[in-house]
């Protein structure tokens, strides 16, 4: 079945930050062309990695966010590799790239020159704080786009210090809102014949995952913080094998606390009765210290000794929301998961071997997402993609031994 976006060729001009934002584009159909320095990208330096290895072609991330596209390896300090890419921006509907602000432009190669050659060209820019503003040129990474955002404040609770989540929330983000964005500004483009600049920050990404807490101070004067020592509501609990999470009440909602009560009863837990009462529908109680303690005592006992696989069945049978909280193994194993054919396996001809990747997080009526081709090695596609520009192979030739391009040796 033909798909939505393989009329679309995208150059995706990113690194550490930036490669799901095309790759979604590349699940689609579209040509994703993976545009590097000759140095390589600096993703390909970053672990986990396969097996025992330790090189360019062995890191899972970059085989992971780079499948699906093909790859040409570009030196924009060459004014030969600037005058090549601005005839690869010639033939593209979008640009995404996540270079520091004003970077490109120091190159000659602002969107203002490259609109001026594609008027169709839509350039998406993924920056920590966006192209404007007085934090524009600071640097910035994960970690303090969390910070600032506010999302790391957020995630504590009551008096601990803030807590970080693992690996790059606020890239994950941004890319997400920088490929709804696109898409956006690519239809618009083919409507209207014109192309756009989509200002995408890191920083806003993540403040919108906030809720409402920028609202509890503006309207209440309140400093919103983490759920964690509410008895029964959003609460995580040991078990044998890890650890579940549990929302056995929301506010005042009692049908919603006794099927709870009763799952308790049903496996004869010690103390149950405790909990058959009305003060655990009231906030401040299931708030207070003995509240609290009362009922990780009396929970946490029985959890203890049984596995998360247990808790989750059985709970599920008194329709309580507990889940187990799961670890890399058991996702790999998640049966939903499995259903729905999320994770993928494909040879990788470089590795030797097959190596399994998250799928879409989406599924269509119509459209089919692709995990497609391997990710390109360094300068694989160079010739293909430079041919494709209008380049003789002479051309080519002169092109590589000046060092304006690298191209993957046959």
């Amino acid at each position: 079945m033909g798909q939505d976006f393989s009329r679309f060729r995208v150059l995706d001009m990113t690194g550490e930050l930036g490669p799901y934002a095309a790759k979604m584009f590349a699940g689609l159909g579209a040509d994703v062309i993976h545009v590097e320095s000759p140095a390589g990208d600096p993703l390909r330096r970053v672990g986990p990695w396969f097996g025992d290895r330790r090189d360019a072609q062995a890191s899972l991330q970059y085989l992971y966010y780079n499948a699906g596209k093909r790859g040409i390896a570009v030196d924009l300090e060459h004014e030969a590799g600037r005058t090549a890419f601005r005839r690869l921006c010639d033939g593209a509907d979008l640009l995404i790239e996540s270079c520091r602000p004003g970077w490109l432009d120091g190159l000659g190669l602002s969107y203002e020159v490259l609109s001026r050659d594609n008027a169709r060209l839509v350039q998406t820019s993924i920056t920590p704080f966006g192209r404007t503003g007085p934090l524009a040129p600071y640097p910035g990474s994960d970690l303090t786009c969390s910070a600032l955002s506010g999302f790391l404040y957020l995630a504590g609770v009551d008096g601990d210090k803030p807590v970080r989540a693992p690996d790059n929330q606020a890239y994950r983000m941004a890319e997400a809102y920088a490929a709804v964005g696109s898409a956006i500004a690519l239809f618009s483009a083919q409507r209207s014949g014109r192309g756009q600049v989509v200002d995408v920050a890191c920083i806003e990404a993540q403040a919108m995952a906030l809720e409402n807490a920028a609202q509890f101070w503006d309207l209440e004067g309140k400093i919103r913080r983490g759920r964690g020592r509410e008895a029964g509501s959003a609460t995580l609990h040991p078990c044998a094998d890890g650890f579940i999470a549990l929302v056995a009440i929301m506010g005042r909602n009692k049908p919603m606390w006794t099927p709870f009560v009763r799952w308790m009863e049903a496996e004869g837990v010690e103390e149950w009765q405790v909990l058959d009462d009305d003060k655990w529908i009231d906030y401040a109680y299931r708030t207070s210290e003995e509240g609290y303690a009362t009922f990780c005592r009396v929970f946490e006992r029985y959890t203890r000794t049984r596995s998360k696989a247990y808790l989750y069945e059985i709970g599920q049978r008194f329709n309580v929301a507990v889940t187990p909280v799961s670890d890399g193994r058991d996702l790999l194993a998640n049966p939903q998961l499995a259903h729905r054919g999320f994770w993928q396996t494909q040879f990788n001809d470089t590795l030797g071997a097959n190596v399994t990747y998250p799928g879409a997080p989406y599924e269509f009526g119509e459209m089919q997402w692709r995990l497609g081709r391997n990710a390109p090695r360094l300068g694989e596609h160079t010739r293909e993609v430079l041919a494709g520009c209008g380049y003789s192979a002479s051309e080519i030739d002169n092109l590589v031994r000046e060092g304006a391009v690298y191209a993957e040796q046959r």
